[in-house]
């Protein structure tokens, strides 16, 4: 799985939801989008995550690139997207100091007494 993250302008949102909604309508099984984050900044732009589950970087990229093209409105050119390369999820994870022991679920075992 890869993460792709964008710089959405605000001229392209009517509301974070709003673009969240269109992406989720647009969206196909051969975008392989797992899950999406939206953040809106204070200026008005977004900051938007694609976790997509493509076997390497650019099919990635390209596929994020394509669905969100999709699902912005007409007016909108999509080279004023800021995108970021695409990076495998164990990476992002790393870069964010997580690892996989942090997210180990506590023992099952019950309590000695």
């Amino acid at each position: 799985m890869f993460l792709v993250t964008a710089r959405v302008p605000a001229a392209a949102l009517t509301g974070g939801d709003a673009l969240e909604d269109r992406i989720r309508r647009v969206v196909t099984t051969e975008d392989r989008l797992e899950h999406l984050h939206l953040r809106l900044a204070a200026d008005g732009e977004a900051q938007l995550v694609l976790f997509l589950g493509h076997p390497d970087a650019a099919r990635t990229e390209a596929a994020a690139a394509l669905l969100v093209e999709r699902a912005l409105t007409p007016s909108i050119d999509p080279p004023m997207i800021d995108w970021e390369p695409a990076l495998p999820l164990p990476l992002a994870m790393e870069q964010l100091g997580l690892v996989p022991g942090d997210r180990e679920l506590p023992s099952q075992d019950p309590d000695s007494p």
